[in-house]
């Protein structure tokens, strides 16, 4: 895709999970502006109270959602929380046919992690994996982070460099990947399965991460996703940021859970908790074209968004 002319730098700004309604929407203006950006905002797009877990009622947020789609003068949709809701207003985007439509870049993760599979399934969308609007209000987010997703949505990626470690013998073997990335969430991927929107990881890079589970919990979806095929013909794994709910002896088993699952696996696995819910969260774009390099020393590039 192409990304559009300078006079035409809008992001459409939606909400279609959780909704931050105490932050004045001036704030997020101030932000997209200071990137370049204008931002678009629906009207009344996060109403309190509407409905039980999200920002507004479904329909509210499926329409908004949609003409932030059908907006011939945007390129850009990011969110402004995940949390819980993308999942319900899938079944709606469904009956609607958008292979004609412009396609956009949804920025995201979290529970977005839904909307970004379906539509790159559908209509093979590129998402980029990043941090929710609110988290660049209400976080110390750092200028090297920020400058991070500058430089991705400029299309400067050769200026961005990522820091992996190996998690197993197969990631320090000589290779290079060339193929997408997809992944997100790890709750949101194992919800795809048995959907129109179940993630599709043959001959791909899997990226994951978690945040709030006990590591059984880990352990399980892990399992789930394994008897569901999803690792049978990945090109390798990147862990990102996997964080646990203590047990009730203070213990995070998060680390074990995971060491024990991938113990044995015969792809390349390697890791950085420079990605997911932690203090860092640095953008990824996924479903695009990657270089992942494997060996002694370890890098991921992507090509430009706008010439996949």
């Amino acid at each position: 895709m192409t990304l559009s002319s300078n006079n035409q730098k809008i992001i459409d700004v939606i909400a279609p999970s959780f909704g931050t309604p105490e932050v004045p929407l001036e704030k997020y203006s101030e932000f997209i502006s200071s990137l370049g950006y204008k931002a678009r905002f629906a009207d009344n797009f996060m109403k309190s109270n509407a409905d039980l877990f999200s920002s507004n009622t479904d329909h509210v947020r499926y329409n908004n959602l949609v003409n932030a789609i059908l907006a011939d003068d945007s390129d850009i949709i990011w969110a402004i929380r995940g949390g819980y809701g993308s999942t319900r207003i899938i079944p709606m985007l469904s009956k609607y046919d958008f292979s004609r439509q412009k396609k956009k870049i949804i920025i995201g993760y979290s529970d977005i992690t839904a909307l970004a599979l379906f539509f790159y399934k559908k209509y093979n969308w590129h998402y980029i994996h990043g941090r929710v609007l609110a988290q660049y209000i209400l976080d110390n987010v750092s200028s090297k982070e920020i400058e991070c997703m500058q430089n991705i949505l400029a299309g400067n990626q050769a200026k961005i460099m990522y820091k992996f470690t190996a998690f197993n013998n197969h990631s320090l073997e000589p290779l290079v990947l060339n193929t997408e990335l997809i992944g997100g969430n790890l709750s949101l991927i194992q919800c795809s399965i048995g959907t129109n929107w179940q993630i599709e990881t043959d001959g791909k890079i899997l990226f994951i991460e978690e945040v709030g589970e006990r590591g059984y919990r880990i352990h399980r979806t892990l399992e789930h996703l394994k008897q569901a095929g999803i690792f049978n013909n990945i090109k390798a794994l990147i862990l990102g940021d996997i964080q646990c709910v203590h047990e009730d002896n203070g213990e995070s088993l998060c680390e074990n859970a995971v060491k024990d699952f991938f113990h044995n696996a015969n792809f390349p696995i390697i890791r950085s908790n420079a990605f997911g819910h932690n203090k860092e969260n640095y953008p990824l774009i996924m479903g695009s074209q990657a270089t992942l390099t494997l060996g002694k020393t370890i890098s991921l590039n992507f090509k430009p968004i706008d010439d996949n």
